[in-house]
């Protein structure tokens, strides 16, 4: 009678079950121990369909494991599903006690704290996040010990586990830089594995009929740089592998037999490798055309030296001739202007004036805007510095991404010394941040030397008003008089409304109160209470109460105009263009010119929520400077003729 074979099982949970990706890393994995495994014909690897299933369905996950127990259980852990993920992982232990229980991904801590193992005690080994997990399923399942149902760890490289009192750790032999170099890359997971993805759609399909799916393309590993705040798979300060253009053309081929909304390209500097790099761009637009597909793109960072900026050009010429991305824009990005911030955080960037400067006409060019990226909180910033910035931004009519700085434990950042060198303050929140998730778990840094959390806060809210006065053209008339005509900025004018005017109003009272629970109860999102029951993120709360209340808008108003003798004219012109709850849904007319404020929305109400989704999609969409055509990006003015 032949012998049954072990069952492995590799989870990933998605952080909701209406946007699913594709199994990446079992793809990955699978595929590396079929080429080089010593025992393939031994092990069976399970069908991840328990990866379509996030929190609200812990039922459904553990009756799959039920139907196939695993003799090794291995789970990746990010913000959105650690819990979720260790709630899994201590069942399995429970229920399948000789089951060989590992984590990986970048949300472990065991670097900065020797009681991991004894925090989770069904956890057998950990895997670091910047480690490559095929090289470490691989020596666990040839290494795997069918009479004790153990594996020997020191055989597993950069594998970490406990002692036998699970206070300290061990770490195995690492894999060297030039042992990373000759690592075996160039192979296609997609193809590979393409009737496995078929399995895993169809199952998706089944049971979350409405979700979309996305994917992966994984073309070079590793990153040059040592980004503080950057916690990197394939580690940074690492070589940089590459797989050959042939073998990129493979997993995009593969990729385009699912209906996939968006495709990640993962690489850390794209564009680094130039010429190869642009011919991958131009394949995955032509399967797009060839294939019909309606895929979007997205990139997780372009090469970061001035002389690829040629290459990352022709990359985004093409993404743009070919509407690849959700929207078209063009990112910059450079995630702070100040040179002591940057030495701090140890980035390499290329100047903001040299970015403009080379994608300033292909911008001009097919009408689209530019977008930085920024990040929140970083050692050295001031609200000083922070001002300038918002500054220099205006000047160029640049819509700003700000990013929580989500301290990630595996980063250099996370380090105590680090902590201590640069006084960062942080908060531990367990049930979300921006937004409300039932699974995250995310330390958020809100203060460091130079900025205290109450200065953080002022960047928050100051943050919420520049997308609404510069991105969103709100009170576009008096702003724009304002900096022409009083020598003053954007920045210096988003200062003095929140130091001179909302410091000052009854409003400010209830946001520090808020304000000051979030800092206190770390199940508190970092939401406030903007009146009849809602609440907004600090990004919105300037937009939605100008919305939602007439005499927080008019007040507002009335300070620019008095501040800064505004003419009357452009204050009464700018009552007319005003977003409220009263014209919400309806067209007013001034002589032959007609302000529209309809919008059909998902369920057709003329809410706060529904406003603030629209907002936030375009504030994300880059768009800048619309108030001459649109308000906040959302509704349009016409101009109508004699006849209408």
């Amino acid at each position: 009678m032949a012998k049954s074979k072990k069952n492995i099982v590799i989870a990933n949970f998605p952080r909701m079950s209406r946007e699913i990706w594709l199994p990446f890393l079992w793809t990955q994995a699978k595929t590396y121990y079929e080429l080089y495994g010593e025992r393939v014909d031994e092990w069976n690897w399970v069908p991840c369909f328990h990866d379509v299933f996030s929190v609200e369905y812990n039922d459904n996950i553990k009756d799959l494991l039920r139907k196939t127990p695993p003799d090794i259980f291995a789970v990746s852990l990010y913000v959105w599903n650690y819990r979720q993920a260790f709630e899994i992982t201590a069942w399995v232990k429970e229920t399948f006690p000789e089951c060989v229980v590992i984590s990986g991904g970048p949300h472990q801590h065991f670097k900065h704290n020797i009681d991991w193992f004894k925090k989770h005690p069904y956890l057998d080994a950990s895997l670091p996040g910047d480690c490559y997990g095929e090289l470490c399923f691989k020596e666990i399942l040839d290494n795997y010990d069918n009479e004790t149902k153990k594996v020997d760890w020191r055989k597993v490289t950069d594998m970490w586990y406990p002692s036998k009192g699970r206070m300290a750790l061990t770490n195995t032999v690492s894999m060297s830089n030039a042992e990373r170099r000759n690592y075996s890359f160039d192979w296609s997971s997609m193809r590979s594995q393409i009737e496995h993805m078929k399995e895993f759609s169809q199952y998706q399909q089944k049971h979350f009929p409405d979700s979309v799916s996305l994917a992966i393309i994984e073309t070079t590993r590793g990153c040059p740089y040592g980004c503080t705040y950057c916690d990197w798979g394939g580690g940074t300060l690492s070589p940089v592998l590459k797989k050959s253009v042939e073998t990129v053309k493979q997993d995009i081929d593969a990729l385009m037999e699912f209906n996939l909304a968006w495709i990640f390209l993962a690489d850390a500097n794209f564009g680094i490798f130039g010429d190869r790099d642009v011919e991958i761009m131009k394949h995955i637009a032509s399967a797009n055309k060839k294939y019909l597909k309606f895929f979007k793109m997205g990139y997780s960072g372009f090469a970061k030296t001035q002389n690829k900026l040629k290459f990352i050009k022709e990359i985004l010429t093409i993404n743009i001739e070919n509407q690849l991305t959700m929207t078209n824009e063009l990112k910059i990005s450079v995630q702070s202007l100040d040179d002591q911030v940057l030495k701090n955080i140890d980035r390499k960037n290329i100047p903001l004036e040299a970015q403009i400067e080379e994608f300033g006409q292909l911008a001009k060019d097919n009408k689209l805007p530019m977008y930085v990226e920024m990040i929140m909180a970083l050692p050295g910033i001031t609200l000083d510095k922070y001002y300038y910035e918002i500054d220099e931004f205006a000047k160029y009519k640049l819509a700003v991404q700000w990013f929580d700085w989500i301290l990630l434990p595996e980063s250099p950042a996370y380090a105590k010394e680090y902590r201590e060198k640069f006084g960062m303050i942080t908060l531990m929140k367990y049930k979300g941040w921006q937004i409300r998730e039932g699974s995250s778990e995310r330390e958020v840094v809100i203060g460091c030397k130079g900025l205290t959390t109450d200065g953080f806060l002022q960047m928050l809210i100051s943050n919420g008003m520049y997308h609404m006065l510069v991105q969103g053209g709100v009170f576009h008339s008096v702003t724009n008089w304002i900096v022409k005509n009083k020598e003053i900025g954007f920045g210096g004018i988003i200062k003095g409304i929140y130091e001179n005017w909302f410091t000052k109003q009854s409003y400010y009272k209830t946001v520090t109160k808020d304000w000051n629970d979030i800092k206190e109860d770390n199940y508190k999102p970092c939401l406030f209470d903007i009146g009849d029951g809602e609440d907004a993120h600090g990004d919105h709360y300037f937009p939605t109460m100008c919305f939602k209340s007439e005499e927080f808008r008019d007040s507002l108003l009335d300070y620019l105009v008095k501040e800064y003798n505004v003419p009357k004219e452009l204050a009464d012109n700018e009552k007319l263009f005003t977003i409220t709850k009263q014209n919400f849904g309806k067209k007013k007319f001034r002589g032959l010119i007609q302000y529209t404020y309809e919008r059909k929305f998902r369920y057709n109400e003329y809410s706060v929520d529904d406003l603030v989704s629209s907002y936030r999609h375009f504030v994300d969409s880059s768009k800048t400077q619309r108030a001459r055509r649109k308000l906040l990006g959302i509704f349009p003015l016409k101009e109508l003729t004699d006849n209408g």
